[in-house]
């Protein structure tokens, strides 16, 4: 697979052979390979203002067989340069030349990434979500790292409303021992944000393989998912460069959550109630967490 160097040079290389618009292609991909890893053919010919058949005819111009093999060329770019490390610096980096305190930053950003969901959410695809977790016998969830806590939060909630859920949040050959579980009729709620790694991948596709229903929540992820999802659900957490926090899936996930509650409120609370009851029963905790 090419590195940043070798890519930058093939383009090089063609740019005096291609037409005006093509040009105008590579000269984006030169300097916004971050964002543009992440970009459908169709998002990517929107942000430069050329049709989607101009994207598709680039890609064998610069010497790929196709628009897949580009972005999979783009995406290992951006994994080699992008580090945990090079997104904290440009973190750092942007709060430095703030004039306000930190927490004030902080906070303006993420009320900022969290307008953007406003607008990059469908509320109808956000209402089929609801839906399919709603009406499931059965849940699985997926969070790998630090989107672990999304997954034990929603199983969590999903468990006390009496919705059977299990979450996914091992990794490597761990994974495998949910995946056996998994059957017809079962719905995944799967997270995965930048990466799409083959962890992700090998859950998606086995749920699919089975016949659940699966919705996904992620940032950039969505076109290359969307054709083995039932739902995507994606919102912006800034940058793909920099460091990013939670607050914005996480804010989905409540919303998920306090949704299903309102679809079915007399079985939710009665859960709850059964739940509160138990506790009681056995002088269990009882300080309502």
């Amino acid at each position: 697979m090419e590195e940043l160097s070798e890519f930058q040079r093939r383009l090089e290389n063609c740019l005096p052979r291609l037409t005006k618009s093509e040009q105008r292609i590579a000269e984006y991909l030169l300097t916004n390979y971050e964002q543009a890893a992440f970009l459908s053919a169709a998002e990517l010919a929107q942000q430069l203002d050329v049709s989607e058949a101009t994207i598709v005819r680039f890609a064998p111009s610069v010497g790929y067989s196709g628009f897949p093999e580009l972005k999979r060329v783009l995406q290992h770019v951006f994994r080699t340069k992008v580090t945990p490390a090079t997104r904290l610096q440009h973190k750092l980096a942007d709060l430095k030349t703030g004039h306000k305190h930190i927490f004030a930053q902080v906070v303006e950003m993420e009320l900022q990434y969290l307008n953007e969901a406003l607008h990059s959410i469908d509320p109808g695809e956000f209402d089929r979500a609801i839906k399919i977790i709603a009406d499931a016998k059965r849940l699985f969830v997926r969070g790998g790292g630090p989107s672990a806590m999304l997954a034990d939060l929603f199983e969590l909630r999903m468990c006390r409303f009496g919705i059977l859920t299990i979450s996914i949040t091992e990794s490597g050959r761990d994974i495998a021992e949910k995946l056996q579980l998994m059957h017809p009729n079962d719905v995944l709620l799967a997270t995965g944000f930048h990466h799409a790694g083959i962890e992700l991948t090998a859950v998606i596709d086995h749920a699919r393989k089975t016949g659940c229903r699966i919705i996904l929540l992620t940032d950039t992820l969505g076109s290359t998912y969307r054709d083995k999802v039932d739902v995507v659900l994606s919102a912006r957490r800034g940058p793909v460069s920099n460091f990013h926090s939670l607050t914005v899936p996480m804010a989905i996930v409540n919303a998920l959550i306090l949704g299903v509650a309102m679809s079915k409120p007399k079985a939710s609370l009665g859960a709850l109630d059964r739940f509160q009851e138990l506790r009681a029963t056995y002088g269990l905790d009882t300080n309502g967490k």
